[in-house]
Protein backbone atom coordinates (compact mmCIF):
# COMPACT_ATOMS: atom_id res chain seq x y z
CA UNK A 1 0.00 0.00 0.00
CA UNK A 2 2.88 2.33 0.80
CA UNK A 3 4.31 1.84 -2.69
CA UNK A 4 1.00 2.88 -4.22
CA UNK A 5 0.03 5.78 -1.97
CA UNK A 6 3.26 6.72 -0.24
CA UNK A 7 4.12 5.74 3.33
CA UNK A 8 2.53 8.71 5.09
CA UNK A 9 -0.69 8.62 3.08
CA UNK A 10 -0.96 4.85 3.61
CA UNK A 11 -0.44 5.37 7.36
CA UNK A 12 -3.20 8.00 7.36
CA UNK A 13 -5.57 5.69 5.48
CA UNK A 14 -4.92 2.83 7.91
CA UNK A 15 -5.39 5.20 10.85
CA UNK A 16 -8.84 6.18 9.65
CA UNK A 17 -10.15 2.61 10.05
CA UNK A 18 -11.88 3.21 13.40
CA UNK A 19 -12.70 6.82 12.48
CA UNK A 20 -10.30 9.61 13.40
CA UNK A 21 -10.02 13.37 13.61
CA UNK A 22 -7.47 15.44 11.72
CA UNK A 23 -5.45 15.97 14.91
CA UNK A 24 -5.43 12.26 15.72
CA UNK A 25 -4.23 11.44 12.22
CA UNK A 26 -1.49 14.08 12.37
CA UNK A 27 -0.19 12.56 15.62
CA UNK A 28 -0.44 9.03 14.22
CA UNK A 29 1.43 9.93 11.03
CA UNK A 30 3.96 12.14 12.83
CA UNK A 31 3.25 15.15 10.63
CA UNK A 32 1.69 18.59 11.11
CA UNK A 33 -2.05 19.20 10.85
CA UNK A 34 -1.68 21.14 7.55
CA UNK A 35 0.35 18.27 6.07
CA UNK A 36 -2.13 15.61 7.13
CA UNK A 37 -4.94 17.81 5.77
CA UNK A 38 -3.32 17.61 2.33
CA UNK A 39 -3.21 13.82 2.56
CA UNK A 40 -6.83 13.74 3.75
CA UNK A 41 -7.90 15.89 0.79
CA UNK A 42 -6.16 13.57 -1.67
CA UNK A 43 -7.72 10.47 -0.09
CA UNK A 44 -11.17 12.10 -0.06
CA UNK A 45 -10.79 13.24 -3.71
CA UNK A 46 -9.91 9.63 -4.62
CA UNK A 47 -13.13 8.43 -2.95
CA UNK A 48 -11.29 6.45 -0.26
CA UNK A 49 -12.53 8.41 2.78
CA UNK A 50 -15.37 10.69 3.78
CA UNK A 51 -15.26 13.55 6.27
CA UNK A 52 -18.04 14.88 8.47
CA UNK A 53 -17.89 17.97 10.66
CA UNK A 54 -19.04 17.63 14.27
CA UNK A 55 -18.86 21.04 15.93
CA UNK A 56 -15.22 22.10 15.83
CA UNK A 57 -13.94 18.62 14.89
CA UNK A 58 -13.96 16.71 11.63
CA UNK A 59 -14.34 12.93 11.74
CA UNK A 60 -12.80 10.99 8.85
CA UNK A 61 -14.01 7.48 7.99
CA UNK A 62 -13.36 4.95 5.25
CA UNK A 63 -15.69 4.66 2.29
CA UNK A 64 -16.48 1.18 0.95
CA UNK A 65 -13.79 1.74 -1.69
CA UNK A 66 -11.21 2.66 0.95
CA UNK A 67 -12.11 -0.39 3.02
CA UNK A 68 -11.80 -2.62 -0.06
CA UNK A 69 -8.37 -1.18 -0.83
CA UNK A 70 -7.16 -1.89 2.70
CA UNK A 71 -8.58 -5.43 2.58
CA UNK A 72 -6.89 -6.14 -0.75
CA UNK A 73 -3.58 -4.76 0.53
CA UNK A 74 -3.62 -7.36 3.33
CA UNK A 75 -3.98 -10.28 0.92
CA UNK A 76 -0.89 -11.80 -0.66
CA UNK A 77 -0.40 -10.85 -4.29
CA UNK A 78 -1.48 -13.40 -6.87
CA UNK A 79 1.39 -14.89 -8.90
CA UNK A 80 1.77 -13.50 -12.39
CA UNK A 81 1.47 -16.23 -15.05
Amino acid sequence: LGALLGRTRARVLRGIVPGATTGELARLAGVSAPTVSQHISALRDAGLISSLRYGTSVLHTLTPLGAALLRSAKRPAAPVP
